[in-house]
């Protein structure tokens, strides 16, 4: 009898080391707010989809679920779990707002099901938006909608999603500081969620830089997109549809060109922006501090980035970091040192205290991030 006894707590003790070992479910937030690795994202697949299998009609799980997956394609293109979770999602919850919301970004996201109409799921998930909007939420919809050129809907959308609070302040005052060493009536080529959508949100909730047309490289893919851009440039532009181009690269590579063609030094690019969209005019763009201005001569652009520095830009920010903030916050703040660093020979022998100040700005923006030590001091070391 005693044997036998051992042998069950033997097994009542393996159980719960099981169950102590299972992964917990945790919220899944976006890569530039919070990023992880491959396999965080494969465990907390696993633990979202257990919680969509013990509630089904749990919205919450589902969206957790399908953005475990989703993210999973970030590490492994070929993986087809988001695939799946869309195909589960529409027998458990088809007619709610997490599907349509989750059906759109997966076919816009290349991992749909097979549909190609978009829109239709775009659309049906607007009428259903919840009270309590989150970060997923505003960044979707108002992309999809800037991306449409339906600035009625648009432009409340990103004031709303500035109000809310949600958004990192970091993100936001890095896009400011952009916008704000640019020339009056300026147009901003770039690229990516932290580079794009904090421009409109400065521009609807703040009421600032609106003489300043933000153009995502992204969109130009989208025919609605141009046809907006086109009327609010005052110029026609070629049609990828007319065959003449060989690749879409070729393509975008035009429209580019014509936007530069028209406004000449009015250009500029973020320096986030793809080095392979850049790369046809690196030749006559400048540095002035955070972005790259086109020119066709050369000229005092040092001039012009230590005018930025020390009069439009707003940098105290960087001296103390009261919270963590988001993963694309950190980077964009250890950028100033990247593109920065090249002013400090001039005030170390022309202004001395200004030399110290910014040296004290940029290494701040350095050392308050979470970054790793080794590439702290790889930044640090442009600074030397």
């Amino acid at each position: 009898m005693k044997k036998k006894t051992a042998m069950v707590g033997m097994a009542i003790l393996f159980f719960a080391l099981g169950a102590t070992a299972q992964t917990k479910a945790v919220k899944v937030e976006s890569p530039i707010v919070t990023e992880k690795d491959f396999v965080w994202y494969v465990e907390q697949k696993n633990a979202w989809k257990e919680v969509t299998r013990q509630h089904p009609q749990d919205e919450s799980a589902w969206l957790n679920y399908y953005h475990a997956a989703r993210y999973m394609l970030w590490f492994q293109q070929e993986d087809t779990t988001a695939r799946q979770v869309i195909r589960e999602m529409s027998q458990a919850i088809p007619d709610s707002y997490t599907f349509n919301y989750c059906a759109y970004s997966a076919i816009m996201g290349g991992h749909g099901t097979g549909e190609t109409d978009a829109d239709k799921y775009a659309e049906a998930a607007l009428a259903m938006l919840p009270e309590d909007m989150q970060f997923f939420d505003y960044d979707r919809w108002v992309c999809y909608l800037a991306m449409k050129g339906d600035e009625a809907r648009m432009k409340p959308l990103a004031k709303r999603y500035f109000d809310s609070g949600i958004y990192s302040e970091d993100v936001l005052r890095y896009n400011y500081n952009e916008l704000a060493g640019m020339d009056e009536g300026g147009i901003i080529i770039a690229n990516g969620d932290a580079a794009v959508i904090p421009k409109w949100l400065i521009q609807e909730g703040m009421n600032a830089h609106r003489d300043k047309t933000v153009v995502c490289a992204a969109f130009l893919a989208i025919k609605d997109y141009r046809e907006w851009l086109s009327k609010k440039l005052g110029m026609v532009f070629p049609e990828w549809e007319s065959g003449e181009y060989a690749s879409y690269d070729a393509y975008e590579q035009a429209l580019l060109q014509a936007i530069i063609d028209k406004y000449g030094s009015k250009v500029y690019f973020s320096t986030t922006t793809l080095q392979q969209t850049i790369e046809p005019w690196k030749e006559h763009l400048f540095n002035e501090g955070l972005t790259l201005k086109y020119s066709k001569k050369p000229y005092d652009n040092m001039a012009a980035k230590r005018r930025n520095v020390e009069e439009r830009y707003m940098m105290e920010y960087l001296l103390v970091a009261f919270r963590p903030d988001w993963t694309a916050g950190q980077r964009l703040s250890a950028n100033y040192a990247v593109l920065l660093a090249d002013l400090l020979p001039y005030y170390a022998k022309h202004d001395q205290k200004r030399y110290d100040w910014l040296m004290r700005l940029l290494v701040c923006g350095v050392t308050n991030t979470s970054l790793s030590e080794e590439r702290k001091q790889e930044i640090l070391q442009l600074l030397m």
